[in-house]
Formats: structure tokens, sequence, C-alpha cells
């Protein structure tokens, strides 16, 4: 009960928000709007030119950066804040206000800051009360969603059409593509024997892939025996986790990390020292530049697969300068010169990148 009364009272709110913005506003100019379909299949009309933009998806707020839009993101999530290059690519992002916590809108924050377009997760839409919020704003929002390669170029086509950026999208998921047949074609003539077993920590030392996951696509692509796919997960909260013992019996050759700090911890942790790939030093961190290369959420995940692909078989990828590749797709996507101390910032995966839940989960 106590929950059906506080979604209603959130409705009721919201209504008498938009009909104090209704009896205070008189006449308004006509807002010339263009049709976009969404990851989703909605064709909704949305401002032709928006100028106050949520961006309820992490995705979606580097993308927005990325299309040139990053002063007109007045809101995003907190994890877009966290990226620390972002902020040096856009500054204003830094005043962005955080409107979504724990998976839910603040809808009166939203109305308060006149956002005329959101581009939102899919989680949001599929929950029937947090769908209804956004419902009763009367604000257009796109949703965001893939879960493969081939629907996140699909996603940054989404973005793109929606900020009049539709031949930088193009860009860049023919680059994305183009990337992909590169490293699928080389590995393709590495012998079996030389592809190393992997095990890929994402987050959180203990949570990793599964099967259909945009994980295990991008890092198949490296040809790896990726140890998590097939193995019994244990899901929790939309993640997926595996224990130290499993971990132990899979005995990987390579580990990859993408949460700063989590391979220095494995290579450091006594608990850990028993495995080969600790043993041997094969335990990477992930570079972290606008985002974690290769998140779910991340528009680097191209950049992910050369440098995962250069890192494990380095001879068939010697042609592979992977600081002319950085210096190419930073300027490209977002006008962005970098620095040399910034590669070695993003090449490291530290510093970069505010804390987040790291290893405190791995127990």
């Amino acid at each position: 009960m106590k929950s059906y009364a506080k979604k209603i009272s959130i409705l009721i709110l919201i209504v008498v928000l938009l009909s104090l913005l209704c009896s205070c506003g008189g006449q308004t100019d006509t807002v010339k709007t263009i049709r976009v379909t969404d990851c989703v299949g909605r064709s909704i009309d949305v401002p032709d030119q928006p100028q106050s933009i949520a961006t309820l998806d992490p995705f979606a707020g580097q993308a927005v950066i990325m299309y040139g839009a990053g002063d007109r993101m007045t809101a995003t999530v907190g994890g877009v804040k966290r990226d620390l290059l972002l902020q040096r690519v856009c500054p204003s992002l830094a005043a962005a206000a955080v409107v979504k916590e724990e998976g839910s809108v603040n809808a009166e924050a939203v109305m308060a800051m006149g956002i005329d377009l959101m581009f939102i997760k899919s989680d949001l839409y599929y929950s029937n009360i947090e769908r209804e919020k956004l419902d009763a704003l009367g604000i257009p929002y796109l949703v965001i969603e893939y879960s493969s390669i081939e629907s996140q170029r699909a996603a940054f086509a989404v973005i793109g059409e929606a900020l009049g950026q539709t031949e930088k999208a193009e860009v860049m998921e023919d680059y994305y593509q183009g990337v992909v047949e590169k490293v699928s074609q080389r590995v393709s003539e590495i012998p079996q024997p030389a592809r190393p077993s992997l095990y890929h920590s994402t987050s959180e030392a203990l949570r990793t892939d599964t099967e259909g996951s945009l994980g295990a696509e991008w890092v198949g692509f490296t040809g790896v025996k990726n140890v998590s796919l097939g193995g019994e997960l244990v899901f929790n909260e939309k993640n997926y986790y595996t224990t130290l013992e499993q971990i132990f019996v899979w005995d990987p050759d390579v580990i990859i990390c993408n949460e700063s700090g989590v391979a220095d911890y494995m290579l450091n942790s006594k608990k850990w020292q028993g495995l080969r790939a600790v043993q041997e030093g094969r335990v990477y961190q992930v570079p972290i530049g606008a985002s974690r290369w290769g998140h779910d959420s991340s528009v680097e995940t191209p950049l992910a697969i050369l440098w995962l692909a250069k890192t494990l078989y380095p001879d068939s990828f010697a042609d592979v300068d992977l600081r002319s590749e950085m210096d190419w797709f930073y300027k490209t996507f977002y006008q962005y010169d970098l620095t040399g101390a910034e590669a070695d910032l993003i090449l490291s995966g530290k510093g970069i990148r505010s804390p987040g839940v790291g290893v405190s989960a791995e127990q």
C-alpha cells in the first residue's frame, strides 16, 4: 500500500506542476520537430534543435558529448560525471544535474529544469512506475537499448539522428565495423593453441560476462576462450557473478579488469596468488578514457577490441599504433587533442575516473 500511495502522490505532484507550467506560460512559439524511431521501435517527434537535454543513460551521455551537444546536456547520471576525461572534453558537464538515482527519476527536478529532450535507458521504460512518471512529464524521450555490437551501432544512429549528426554517426558505425573486421580477419590466422583462455572482470573482481552480453561479444572477436561463458554464474540485481574458487578451477591464462584498481588488487592479494595469470603477470587493466573501454555503456569499444588484440598478439598487430589510434579517435569524435600525459593515464586506467565499487564486493 505504501508503494501504491507513493506512486499516486508522485503522479498528482507532476499533474500539479504541469498545470502551473501551462497556466503561466501564455502563448509559445511553435517548436520545429523531427520524427525519430528509437531503439525499441517507438516513433517520436522530438525538437529539431533541443536546448536542454537529459541523458538518463550513460552511453547516451557520452554520445551526446561526442556529437557536440554536451553544452546543452543539463542533466545526466552519476556514472557519466565520474569520467574525468569527459569533463575535460566538456567542461559544462561538471554543472549537469544528476536526476536519476538507484533506477528512479527525480521528476520534480526534471520538470524544474525545462528539459525538452530525454534519452533514457531501457530499464526505465520497462518499469511501469518510471514510465508513467516520464509520460506524465510530457517531455519527448528516446529509449536507448542494445545488447550486441550491431544494436549498439544502431543506438549511435538513433542519437545522431536526434541531434542532427547522422554523418558523424555513420563515421562511427563504419569505424566500429572496420575494427571488428580487421581484428576478426587477423585472429582467424592465429592457431587455436596460441589463443589464450581469459577471465573478464567487469566493475567488480567477481562480476563477469555471460552468454549474449556485449562484453562477451567484443572480447570474443579476439579469439580467446572466455572462461565465464557456459559456466555456472550467480545472477544478482541484473549482473552476473562468479566465485574466486571457480576462477581457480578455470585458472585462465589472462585476466582483464575494467574497473580501476581491480587488476592491482588481484596482483597483490594473497588470495589470488595461486592463479597462473597472477604468477605470470598477465593481469591487465583495461584502459579508461571517456569511459571504461569495452564496458557495456562505453562508446570506446572499438578501441577496446584493438587494445586487447594487440595485448594478446603483439606480433600479429605490430602495425597497430594504439596511441595514434587514440589521437585520431578523440580528435575525430570529441574534437579533443590528447596530450601525451592524458594518453598515459588512459592506457594505465588510473587517475582518470572517480572511484567506484571496484573490489569492495569481491569477497
